[in-house]
């Protein structure tokens, strides 16, 4: 069972008899780091106790190296724009761009969020000359950085590239949700995995939660991290006037029926996660907790901002461990064999332990690479979006805290966040009731897209009445495997070494995941026996039970959303794909893919009726990209790739733009 001993285990690193991924499989405890695994000249942690940044963590993002920093020394953190602004400005509602424009801004696709990621402002230099390093990490998110802090701590000399701003993707969309709960159920995962697998996943998200709550302590990070419970609802949700769930428009038998259902479900989920060791118990909620009914409840989940969290990890591995982080700089392309990195500029990064991709979908960057990964790892994950709506609730309104999630598919999450855990809120001015799901495969066709916001915001209000008008809208990406587990470790092509890793498939559960896959390539990269203990579970090319005996788990969705994207590239199909004489009539702040003899071509109208026009290709791999109604960009359905509404690239594994 995960109990108190377990859950207040200490950073991997923090001192040398210790470690991160404290564990116990069936009630043995596993064999400790010993002292000699880790760099006898780390720096003991110091704790702090300031509400706010400390002054030391302040000083780290103006850290001023001249050999660190050849470009010039980073931003102060005062240029960040996390400082509270008074009530929230009402964006994201009705059917308006939740991204930046391309035209007029420093940086595209940045979500107008409750975390103010739309409000970010470069910290650090952009890359401007040659450097070496022990090992480099591209991607400047909760994966990589957690990586970069464990690997910096011990001693590496580390580089961060970031090819935008540091939290600019999927992290600074995150709900700040964590959760040993497995992304999807238990119970699914019986048919991939043993008793003991099973077991692991339990014990490695919750040791993924202690992780950053000794980080948070230990590096003073001010960025509301909060121990909750964690509650399973059963689904659907209680339906309500104007939802699709209406019970007016389904008879009670099947209301019945479908009430039944879900106790069911929650039944055999509340069996595999107590089998899992999980110290989960079965509860009746009142209405003030997600609607009130039966509930399965885990203990010590917690909340985040994400965005401060990832600001207070860099400030630490720049200003107290010496690392260095270079914003504004894309890989363009690798060489494993020799364990380097080119910059889109030119400037090359020579490492000498290799590198890591944590950039969501594993950057490429020639054909072959591309193709290769095809085989090797994309086809074992298909990409989702899922969408997050921020609903004013009355400050103090009763409502029990917590994070729920509920049994439906596709999954929904919630969770209460006080008005001073925002970045744009003041403190007793009001709550964010932050809800997320109706996820779907990413890349569909436009006219297939319905209203998610609207149906999100109506399962809300059905289990938490005095939500009232939504403030925040916006959607993030998320890759979803087979097996529902995460992949993370080394590298799975035929043509990279032991040296390169990837950290992908988080499922969703983006700060859970990404910090458990960070703690696992640190440890692999630095031989800590944590880089083993989790090593088939989660290793980019494990062959888990249950799918075609010495193959590993392909995604079937994954094969489904690519021919379907290859044949909508090959045939026209005039019920979804306008003719070019269609362009007059396309509303202005829209895009659409048009037929062009044999050609497809992207279309986007401005504001102002200016037509810009680009290739309707994925520069990735040819996939058809289509235009996503809800954020106003251009999304491709095989592989993940992500352009803003110009065509700036926002999202790889594509490094160039449309």
């Amino acid at each position: 069972m995960i109990n108190s001993a377990t859950r207040r285990c200490t950073a991997l690193g923090q001192a040398p008899a210790k470690r991160i991924l404290a564990a116990t499989r069936r009630g043995r405890a596993l064999q400790p780091f010993s002292p000699g695994q880790l760099s006898s000249s780390m720096a003991e942690v110091t704790s702090s106790t300031d509400g706010g940044l400390r002054e030391t963590v302040k000083a780290a993002a103006a850290y001023s190296d001249a050999a660190a920093y050849p470009g010039g020394a980073p931003a102060g953190p005062t240029d960040v724009a996390h400082e509270d602004d008074g009530p929230m400005r009402f964006r994201g509602n009705g059917g308006e761009s939740t991204t930046r424009p391309r035209r007029g801004a420093a940086v595209p696709g940045l979500a107008a969020n409750c975390w103010g990621q739309d409000e970010l402002k470069q910290r650090y230099p952009q890359l401007s000359e040659n450097v070496d390093a022990d090992v480099c990490i591209v991607g400047g998110g909760i994966s990589g950085l957690t990586t970069a802090y464990l690997l910096a701590k011990a001693g590496k000399r580390v580089v961060v590239l970031e090819s935008r701003l540091l939290g600019s993707g999927q992290t600074g969309r995150a709900l700040g949700d964590m959760t040993s709960w497995h992304t999807g159920l238990f119970s699914s995962l019986e048919r991939w995995t043993s008793k003991e697998q099973r077991q692991q996943v339990g014990i490695s998200n919750a040791e993924a939660i202690n992780f950053v709550e000794s980080v948070v302590e230990s590096e003073g990070i001010s960025c509301g991290f909060t121990r909750c419970p964690n509650y399973l609802l059963p689904g659907p949700a209680v339906a309500v006037p104007g939802d699709s769930r209406d019970p007016r428009s389904v008879s009670s038998r099947s209301s019945n029926s479908s009430a039944r259902e879900g106790e069911r479900v929650l039944m055999q989920e509340f069996e595999a996660a107590k089998a899992a060791g999980l110290d989960v118990n079965m509860v009746e909620l009142d209405r003030k907790a997600g609607g009130g009914g039966k509930a399965l409840q885990l203990p010590d989940g917690a909340v985040i901002n994400p965005l401060l969290y990832i600001q207070g990890l860099a400030s630490a591995i720049t200003g107290k461990y010496g690392g260095r982080i270079y914003e504004n700089t894309r890989m363009r392309k690798a060489n494993p064999s020799a364990k380097t990195l080119t910059t889109m500029e030119g400037c090359q990064v020579q490492t000498r332990q290799g590198y890591v991709l944590a950039t969501a979908a594993p950057v490429t960057s020639s054909l072959l690479d591309s193709a290769l990964h095809v085989a090797a790892l994309h086809g074992k994950q298909h990409v989702r979006r899922r969408y997050v709506v921020a609903l004013k609730i009355p400050k103090n309104s009763g409502y029990q805290p917590g994070v729920y999630y509920d049994t439906s598919e596709p999954q929904h999450s919630a969770t209460i966040t006080p008005g001073k855990q925002s970045t744009k809120m003041r403190s007793g001015y009001h709550d964010l009731l932050l809800v997320s799901g109706e996820a779907h495969d990413q890349g569909k066709r436009p006219s297939q897209y319905g209203q998610p916001l609207q149906q999100l915001e109506s399962w809300a209000r059905s289990r938490w009445p005095a939500a009232g008008e939504r403030l925040y809208a916006w959607s993030y990406q998320y890759f979803q495997t087979a097996e529902d587990l995460g992949l993370y470790g080394s590298d799975p092509t035929i043509t990279t070494t032991k040296d390169v890793y990837v950290a992908t498939g988080d499922c969703g559960r983006i700060m859970t995941g990404g910090t458990l896959g960070g703690n696992i390539i640190a440890s692999q990269i630095l031989g800590w026996p944590a880089g083993q203990l989790y090593k088939d579970l989660y290793n980019p090319s494990r062959k888990l039970r249950g799918g075609i005996p010495g193959l590993p788990a392909w995604s079937p969705r994954y094969f489904k959303n690519t021919i379907q994207s290859a044949l909508d590239m090959l045939l026209p199909l005039p019920r979804y794909v306008k003719a070019a004489g269609d362009i007059e009539n396309l509303a202005r702040g829209e895009g659409t893919i048009i037929n062009s003899g044999l050609r497809k071509v992207a279309v986007y109208k401005d504001e102002d009726g200016q037509v810009e026009r680009f290739s309707g290709l994925c520069p990735h791999l040819g996939c058809l990209l289509q235009w996503n109604p809800e954020d106003k960009e251009w999304n491709c359905p095989c592989h993940g790739s992500c352009f803003d509404k110009q065509g700036a690239n926002i999202a790889g594994p594509s490094t160039i733009d449309m």
